[in-house]
C-alpha cells in the first residue's frame, strides 16, 4: 500500500468512526434505555420489548431517528477503509464482498433503523393491557421492518465474514488477532449480555447499540494498527 493509499484509508476509517461513535451515543443508546418487562408466555422477549418500548420519550425515538438515520450510512466510508485494506493484500473478491455490503450499509443501515424506530413510535399508540402483541405491530413488523432487514442484513453479515476472513488468511498487512475487530464481535458478546447481567436499561441500551459498538471496534482498532506501522 502506498503512502497516498494509506493515508487515504486512514481518512475513510476515521470518517467510519466518528459515524459510528455518533450512532451509538445518539442513535442506538437513547431508543435502547428503557426496562422492558418480563412477561408470562413470551418466550422470544419481544412482547416485553414492545411495551417497553412505548416507554421511550419522544427525544430519545427522534434523537434515534435523526441520528442513526444519519450516521449509519456515512459508515459506509469505513468500510470502504476495510475494504481497501483488503484489496492491498491481493484480495480483490474479499475486497468486493465488503464492497458491497458498505454499499448496503450506505443506502439500507439508515432505512433498516429508521423503520424500525417507527414500529418504537407506534408502540405508544397501542393498548398493550391484554398482553398480547397487537396486529398493527404485527403487521408493521412483517411488511415494513422485515422485507429491508431481509435484504440487508445477510449482505452485512457477509461483509463482515469477509473481512474476518481475509484478516485470518493474512490477506492483510494486519496481524491474525486483529481478526476479532470485526462488528459481529460487538454483535456476539453485546448479545450475551442479557444471558450475563440483570436486566437494566444499561444492558438493553448496550444490546441495541451492538452493530453501532461493532463498527467503533472495528474502525477504531484498524485505525489504531496503521498508525503504529
Amino acid at each position: 500500500m502506498s503512502v497516498h493509499e494509506e493515508t487515504q484509508t486512514r481518512r475513510l476509517l476515521l470518517i467510519g468512526l466518528v459515524a459510528s461513535v455518533a450512532t451509538v451515543l445518539g442513535g442506538e443508546l437513547p431508543i435502547g434505555w428503557v426496562v422492558y418487562p418480563k412477561v408470562a408466555n413470551d418466550p422470544t422477549g419481544l412482547l416485553g420489548m414492545m411495551m417497553g418500548s412505548a416507554d421511550l420519550q419522544l427525544w430519545q425515538l427522534a434523537a434515534g431517528a435523526l441520528v442513526g438515520g444519519v450516521c449509519i450510512p456515512l459508515q459506509y466510508y469505513g468500510f470502504q477503509g476495510c475494504a481497501k485494506l483488503v484489496e492491498a493484500g491481493d484480495s480483490p473478491g474479499t475486497a468486493g464482498i465488503i464492497r458491497v455490503g458498505a454499499a448496503a450499509t450506505g443506502f439500507l443501515g439508515g432505512i433498516v433503523h429508521v423503520v424500525c424506530v417507527a414500529l418504537m413510535f407506534l408502540c405508544r399508540m397501542v393498548d398493550f393491557s391484554v398482553a398480547v402483541l397487537p396486529r398493527p405491530l404485527m403487521d408493521f413488523a412483517l411488511w415494513m421492518v422485515m422485507p429491508v432487514s431481509v435484504v440487508f442484513m445477510p449482505v452485512y453479515y457477509a461483509m463482515c465474514i469477509a473481512l474476518f476472513a481475509a484478516v485470518v488468511r493474512k490477506k492483510t498487512d494486519l496481524p491474525r488477532w486483529a481478526a476479532v475487530l470485526n462488528p459481529l464481535t460487538g454483535t456476539l458478546v453485546l448479545n450475551a449480555l442479557p444471558m450475563l447481567l440483570p436486566p437494566s436499561a444499561f444492558v438493553n441500551a448496550l444490546g441495541m447499540a451492538n452493530m453501532g459498538l461493532g463498527s467503533v471496534l472495528t474502525f477504531g482498532g484498524l485505525l489504531c494498527l496503521i498508525k503504529r506501522k
